[in-house]
């Protein structure tokens, strides 16, 4: 391994490491904020009763929770273990500590929420991932995802969000069905303006 790629080595890992560590420390907080729910409402409503949902990168839990107390099969999965109890204190809701690249479902759900997740992981490793995702979709399952547009950046809180623009994901959607993206303005948990992108997609 040469000195340059040593050196993104390196970033990943420290990227990784401090998003992490904001959102173990800072669980409580973050999974106490307000939601809005009418994204949650379309995705629910393309959705059988009863379906079995992955939401990934559950965060602090309340849109597990919603998907849950609407009476879908839900398996909710976040990289921190300080939200993975927030969660399990908060609505009592078992969370799998795991990564975006430890995805390793074989056709187990009709949906994949990822709301504000994915946007964590590096650019490159997200063509990896979309592929394990729909892997993880059945044949006529849905994923729906949320991403905040913009350049490799940290924001105030030290969490690293990937450059994500319209063109890259169409094309990490590709081999998808009924793609769909649409773009608008919001904010996160940081109250900043923020120009964010909405992906739907079929297996």
């Amino acid at each position: 391994m040469d000195h340059d790629q040593a050196a993104a080595v390196l970033a990943r890992v420290s990227a990784d490491g401090r998003t992490l560590a904001f959102y173990d420390a800072d669980a409580a907080a973050y999974a106490a904020r307000s939601h809005g729910a009418g994204m949650l409402e379309d995705f629910i409503a393309e959705l059988a009763p009863g379906a079995g949902v992955l939401d990934l990168g559950c965060g602090g839990g309340w849109h597990s929770a919603q998907l849950r107390d609407a009476g879908f099969v839900v398996t909710s999965i976040d990289a921190s273990a300080g939200l993975a109890a927030e969660v399990k204190r908060r609505w009592d809701i078992e969370v799998r500590v795991m990564r975006f690249d430890d995805l390793d479902f074989v056709d187990a759900f009709d949906g994949v929420w990822a709301s504000a997740s994915l946007h964590h992981a590096q650019a490159e490793d997200l063509p990896r991932i979309f592929a394990a995702i729909r892997t993880a979709t059945k044949s006529g399952g849905v994923f729906h995802a949320t991403f905040k547009v913009g350049e490799d950046r940290r924001d105030r809180f030290g969490r690293f969000f990937c450059a994500i623009d319209e063109g890259s994901l169409r094309a990490w959607a590709a081999d998808w069905r009924h793609v769909r993206i649409d773009g608008g303005e919001g904010s996160g948990y940081d109250n900043e303006p923020t120009p964010w992108l909405r992906l739907r997609a079929m297996r």
